[in-house]
């Protein structure tokens, strides 16, 4: 550009001048003949400086950016009292913040220095606002994620590093689009690194999904409709697990049999108290005297035989004949189908023969007129000898969870039938056991081999309980945070974990659940968002309810993209943990439109509106808002053979698709 026009230029793009510094903020009293919409420039039109935008303030060589937050009018004392007009005395003042500032042709966010009074202001340049908006930095490669909401002509791109080495939030109402959001971000990685072998093999995400939002679905029988035929990305990138408790033959998420006799595994899943609970798991799972007799039958029912031989001559009242059948239908249902009729029989026959008298605080055979105590000689083979004599094979017990409970029910009645533990204690503990333990072994199986070749992992709890939808998340996640701890300390391999609908099992309360479960899970998930990232491990959290979510974690994340909240408690933890997020930025949170968020965070230079740009209908994940005017007028689709065409979906036990839309 030559000198005279650079000199027009300054003319045309000056606004004003600085009146009034006061730490970040400043104030900036406008030209008179600069306060139109728009300005005139080479036969274009330049839109002039208004609130959101920005402005250079030229300080010497140097020049500070300042992003205007408001702006008022005041009176002009320096106004002629002679001959003038009614808007002469008022001037035009902008209230502006400090945001960073242009050196060697790049944008720096910070405050170097501070402004001068009488220092000039400009409109910036059509270079220098792509500078500012310059997000990838040039080491970085960057993936395009939309425009600015207000100025379409800008394309928003983010940097790779700068975003999946982060903790992401991801936040907004149902219906926002935060989950079109989630899917536009990994869609647009898995476009770029999908077909990478290095990526495939040394990358893992994982991907939490409550609602099922983020399975292929089969087109229709036309194959018109490709929506979320292939959600985030295709089949070669990824591997879906369809939970289920309601059908023992979904699919099952394999694990290593070394996690199922995890310790934290089994506190969690049966929601252990610390003081005496997780001990006693301790003991079963550290120990190997079951081990030992579970390897020779005979062994075993001796040990069987004794405690019942035990229990019915203890002099301990808690001891009554409930605790021997007990133990005896515990066996059978440990067992299940390989349990002989045999045992079924000598529970049949306890049940008829053996009884308890309360107030002699004994035991007798057969009937009152006719009994033998536990002092009689027969005794031992009225009761010991018949358990020793069953037929039981116990290697029929699966490995992994139907063995570990065996072990534990073992342990429970051999515990308080010697004295060592307190029924009232650990009673709960096998209450949880039994009502736990088969919905534990519809959603997951021991698998030693189980290689995933795919680098994206989607878990759908849609159909899974309420227990197990906070129980299987929490056992997964620390899982994978403690095996990429333990084999992988040198950081080769990528672990991310991706958490739709995080609120679910991060909340800060809860009155389901007992406090000591409630800090155990927000602890593990605290360690991970404070210390993942030494160990290559990334954390991505979608959730309406920011506001219940711990505020540790949310003040932990990197990286912001925030759709429209229209809750007050939820604006306001937005406000407390989000340090990048400007006034301006902040106000406009309850009225984004569809599609719109705030992207703020370590990967932006300033907090910016980004209109989220289109997905293919094929990646599109399963959340949209069924416009009630076109399916009304349709009849329905025949019923699946295994549903009852005459219950609703809410008897039927399914659930519907979430309301969280798409922008397009």
């Amino acid at each position: 550009m030559f000198e005279g026009d650079s000199l027009e230029q300054d003319t045309v793009f000056r606004v004003g001048r600085v009146v009034s510094v006061e730490g970040r903020q400043v104030r900036v009293s406008v030209d008179k003949l600069k306060n139109n919409s728009h300005l005139l420039f080479q036969g274009g039109i330049v839109r002039n400086v208004a609130v959101g935008g920005y402005l250079k303030i030229v300080k010497g060589f140097s020049e500070l950016i300042a992003k205007v937050d408001g702006e008022v009018i005041e009176e002009d004392r320096g106004a002629s009292a002679v001959y003038r007009r009614g808007v002469d005395p008022m001037s035009r003042q902008l209230q502006v913040s400090l945001v960073g500032y242009i050196e060697r042709g790049r944008f720096e966010r910070g405050i170097r220095e501070m402004p001068l009074l009488d220092n000039e202001c400009f409109i910036l340049t059509e270079a220098e606002f792509g500078l500012i908006h310059a997000f990838v930095d040039e080491s970085d490669i960057p993936i395009e994620i939309g425009v600015l909401a207000m100025e379409p002509t800008q394309a928003v791109s983010v940097g790779v590093n700068a975003i999946f080495a982060s903790h992401v939030g991801i936040f907004g109402n149902t219906g926002s689009g935060k989950s079109y959001t989630l899917a536009k971000l990994y869609h647009e990685l898995f476009e770029l690194y999908g077909g990478v072998a290095s990526f495939r093999e040394r990358s893992q995400f994982v991907l939490i999904d409550f609602n099922g939002e983020y399975l292929n679905r089969n087109s229709d029988s036309a194959g018109s409709d490709r929506r979320s035929t292939k959600a985030v990305t295709g089949e070669a990138n990824k591997r879906e697990y369809a939970l289920s408790t309601r059908s023992a033959d979904a699919p099952k998420l394999p694990l290593p049999s070394s996690a199922m006799h995890d310790l934290a595994f089994w506190t969690v899943l049966l929601d252990a108290t610390e003081k005496t609970q997780a001990p006693f798991l301790g003991r079963v799972l550290n120990s190997d005297y079951w081990d030992r007799r579970i390897g020779d039958p005979s062994d075993l029912l001796a040990v069987l035989g004794d405690m019942v031989l035990r229990a019915t001559k203890s002099n301990d009242k808690s001891l009554d004949r409930q605790t021997v059948l007990n133990l005896l239908a515990e066996v059978q249902s440990c067992l299940g189908s390989a349990a002989p009729q045999e045992l079924a029989d000598l529970i049949d026959d306890f049940q008829t023969n053996l009884h308890y008298n309360a107030t002699m605080g004994k035991f007798f055979w057969g009937p009152w007129s006719n009994y033998i105590d536990p002092d009689h000689a027969a005794w031992e083979s009225l009761t010991k000898d018949k358990v020793v004599q069953l037929p039981i094979d116990f290697s029929a017990i699966e490995p992994g969870v139907d063995l570990i409970r065996f072990k534990i029910v073992l342990q429970y009645y051999n515990d308080i039938i010697s004295g060592f533990s307190n029924r009232e204690h650990l009673s709960p503990l096998i209450k949880r056991l039994e009502t736990r333990v088969p919905d534990i072994k519809k959603l997951i199986v021991a698998d030693d081999n189980e290689t995933y070749n795919e680098p994206l992992i989607v878990v759908s709890l849609r159909d899974v309980n309420l227990s197990m939808r906070k129980v299987i998340p929490m056992l997964l996640c620390k899982h994978l945070y403690d095996r990429k701890k333990e084999k992988d300390p040198t950081n080769q391999r990528y672990l991310n974990l991706i958490i739709d609908e995080a609120h679910n099992i991060l909340s800060l309360e809860s009155s389901r659940e007992s406090e000591a479960w409630r800090d155990y899970r927000l602890e593990t998930f605290e360690e991970i968002v404070k210390e993942g990232r030494k160990f290559g491990v990334f954390l991505t959290l979608a959730s309406q309810r920011p506001h219940d979510i711990s505020p540790t974690i949310i003040s932990q994340l990197h990286n912001y993209f925030l759709h429209r909240l229209v809750n007050n408690l939820d604006v306001q933890a937005i406000e407390k943990a989000v340090a990048y997020l400007d006034r301006v930025s902040f106000e406009q949170l309850p009225i984004l439109p569809r599609g719109v968020c705030v992207v703020a965070g370590v990967s932006a230079q300033v907090p910016v509106i980004v209109k989220i740009s289109s997905l293919p209908p094929e990646s599109e994940p399963n959340s949209r808002t069924m416009s009630v005017t076109d399916e009304w007028l349709k009849p329905l689709p025949p019923e699946e053979p295994d549903e009852d065409p005459d219950d609703p979906w809410w008897i039927i036990g399914t659930t519907p698709e979430s309301d969280d839309d798409p922008p397009f």
